[in-house]
């Protein structure tokens, strides 16, 4: 049985104050679901406790800091600060009992960029940690590695761990190099991904736009039943803003099920 999960930020107890309650009132309330929970550097062991007063018994799966929060395994100068944002995810993880922390590949391109990203991530020592594909451009300037189905398998078996495929970034990768869609879903798919990331988006701009499902041009269907696992676990990406309604997300949660085969 696929799940599809419901993606918040420990940083929305304060600045969307209803909306991790309600993704896990929702959650609770069927049988495939669950929380995929973005651990953000502020975030404290007070606060993880509120967190699990508001999701309860609800499955959770853990994504650590990335690029925006100053976390890239490609830069050897920030080791210290990597290794210490992914410390704070492992803590998260050992308190929910998580199975999966999602980390991002690093910025850079080139071989000396990604054997940094493979010896940092082997340092993590972690076989919870997934990698994540990353688009080759982040909007269109900051180089990023993880980008082809080549990248992702050298950094998993340098360094053991195991892969989270994000559709949305594979395609932004696959446009702006030239490979065709289903080729490079095809390659990722193949990798065994543990989980996977879904929103919308454009299959004629490489820009990962997180849009709710349905309004952009994705083959939600296509993607859905043909590169995920029956048994997989599927998080949804939907926002890029701060959303207060969780209801947007429940939405998204019914297209999913709504498209996909038996």
């Amino acid at each position: 049985m696929r799940k599809f999960g419901f993606k918040v930020y420990s940083s929305n107890l304060y600045d969307a104050p209803e909306l991790i309650k309600d993704c896990a009132k929702y959650a609770s309330s069927v049988s495939d679901s669950f929380i995929e929970l973005m651990i953000v550097p502020s975030c404290t062991t007070a606060d993880l406790k509120k967190i699990k007063e508001q999701i309860g018994d609800v499955e959770v799966r853990i994504h650590a800091p990335h690029d925006s929060m100053g976390f890239d395994p490609g830069n050897k100068e920030l080791e210290k600060q990597n290794k210490e944002l992914v410390v704070l995810s492992q803590k998260a993880a050992d308190f929910f009992n998580a199975k999966t922390i999602v980390v991002h590949a690093g910025l850079g391109h080139g071989m000396q960029h990604i054997d940094e990203t493979v010896r940092q991530f082997k340092l993590f020592n972690d076989s919870r940690i997934l990698v994540e594909n990353l688009p080759y451009l982040d909007y269109g300037t900051t180089p990023m590695h993880g980008s082809t189905a080549d990248e992702i398998s050298y950094i998993m078996q340098g360094s053991g761990c195991g892969f989270c495929f994000d559709f949305s970034h594979a395609i932004c990768a696959a446009l702006t190099l030239n490979i065709a869609i289903d080729v490079q879903l095809k390659n990722f798919f193949n990798l065994k991904p543990t989980v996977y990331h879904m929103c919308d988006g454009d299959t004629n701009q490489a820009n990962d736009l997180h849009m709710h499902f349905g309004a952009g041009n994705f083959p939600l269907s296509h993607f859905l039943n043909d590169f995920t696992d029956k048994d997989a676990y599927i998080t949804i990406e939907t926002s890029m803003g701060i959303e207060q309604d969780a209801n947007p997300r429940i939405q998204d949660y019914l297209y999913l099920k709504s498209v996909q085969k038996a």
